[in-house]
């Protein structure tokens, strides 16, 4: 089977990470053959050098994706499909605005969409609830002209959009940590030496208006004024974004973006995982969390219980007075830390492993490419 594997359009996020497990794995399927059509955020990441001779690469950079420049990627995929006639397609997220010949199954991590009770949309004025409801209708016509296949990442998101796209199939293909952290490599260290009794808590994402990072300062003023001195917050942040978006803290650092094969390493110089978010689809930061033996601090919200179940410590939504008291709490009990942790790595079992997750897409492809 020859598959195509389109992320030309992916520049950051979550949604690289998978591409690059998914393209490090099908170096163990030996029997297909591969296309991979790679933006910048996959280039930055991979060497195709590094890849057998049943890998072929095509690079492609069309900046900042918007409803303009689908025709441009759709003429540019197609360019590639009809020279290299794959057998399948698969974007691991969408919309792809490819509508290739070959059945393509594509991702859905557009969480805003389908979670209309997290807070984050219920703040929206009305007119940025009516852009987003026609941005939605766009991207859901894409989809259904694109998609012969839908992959989510939980089975709360997979009933979900099963509502939305009644005529599509929906499978549910669960994330993990990458495959960086099953041999993690040795990095320099981006933090200074800790002080006794400080306590890391680290947030690895960019920046995404949903993820509620401005959050944070508010939390460390809290713990501050409550004698609560040894907390850090460590952030990956664009410096432009850091200083944009958050507050000035002491107590709150950005050390820039993290490259993928580095997380394992950053994950060691910190204590806990702390994530804010209100509207996700599947946060890998819980699984890497949880491989890396650290406790778990977030929302309580579906996904992240549909994610972590006991293996996290919830607080209630944009509440910084709640997320204090979950730290503190967190913090002072090295019994529910351990606790945590155990919990976590029993969650662990209940994910995809990177390799399984490779075979199911490709499984799917084999499927959906069946005369």
């Amino acid at each position: 089977m020859k598959i195509l594997i389109n992320s030309a359009h992916q520049r950051f996020g979550g949604a690289v990470q998978v591409a690059v497990s998914f393209l490090n794995e099908c170096k163990h399927f030996k029997e297909h053959e591969y296309v991979v059509c790679m933006g910048p955020g996959i280039s930055k990441v991979i060497n195709p050098k590094d890849f057998p001779s049943n890998f072929t690469f095509y690079p492609f950079d069309f900046g900042a994706v918007n409803f303009v420049k689908a025709f441009r990627i759709n003429r540019e995929l197609r360019k590639v499909e009809k020279e290299e006639c794959p057998d399948a397609v698969i974007s691991h997220t969408g919309p792809s605005y490819f509508n290739s010949r070959a059945p393509q199954l594509i991702g859905y991590n557009l969480p805003v969409f389908i979670y209309p009770e997290s807070p984050y949309v219920k703040g929206m004025s009305l007119k940025t609830k009516i852009k987003i409801q026609c941005k939605k209708l766009i991207q859901h016509w894409f989809l259904r002209r694109d998609a012969a296949a839908l992959s989510v990442q939980t089975n709360d998101v997979n009933e979900r959009i099963s509502k939305v796209f009644k005529s599509i199939p929906v499978h549910t293909v669960t994330n993990n940590a990458s495959h960086y952290f099953n041999k993690p490599m040795v990095f320099p260290k981006k933090l200074p030496v800790p002080q006794p009794k400080e306590f890391r808590f680290l947030t690895l994402t960019s920046y995404y208006p949903h993820k509620d990072l401005e959050i944070i300062p508010r939390i460390a003023d809290i713990l501050e004024n409550r004698g609560v001195n040894d907390v850090k917050f460590i952030l990956t942040l664009k410096e432009e974004d850091f200083k944009s978006r958050l507050e000035d803290h002491p107590q709150v650092i950005n050390i820039g973006p993290v490259p993928i094969n580095e997380a394992p390493s950053i994950y060691q110089e910190c204590n806990a995982l702390f994530l804010p978010s209100l509207a996700e689809c599947f946060s890998a930061s819980y699984a890497e969390a949880m491989r890396s033996n650290k406790p778990i601090v977030t929302t309580e919200m579906g996904f992240a219980k549909s994610v972590c179940g006991n293996a996290a410590l919830y607080y209630e939504p944009v509440n910084a007075l709640k997320a204090a008291d979950a730290i503190i709490r967190l913090i002072q009990d090295k019994s529910l830390q351990e606790t945590l942790i155990k919990t976590g790595q029993e969650q662990l079992t209940t994910f995809d492993t990177p390799k399984e997750r490779a075979a199911k897409y490709l499984e799917i492809c084999a499927e959906l490419s069946a005369p």
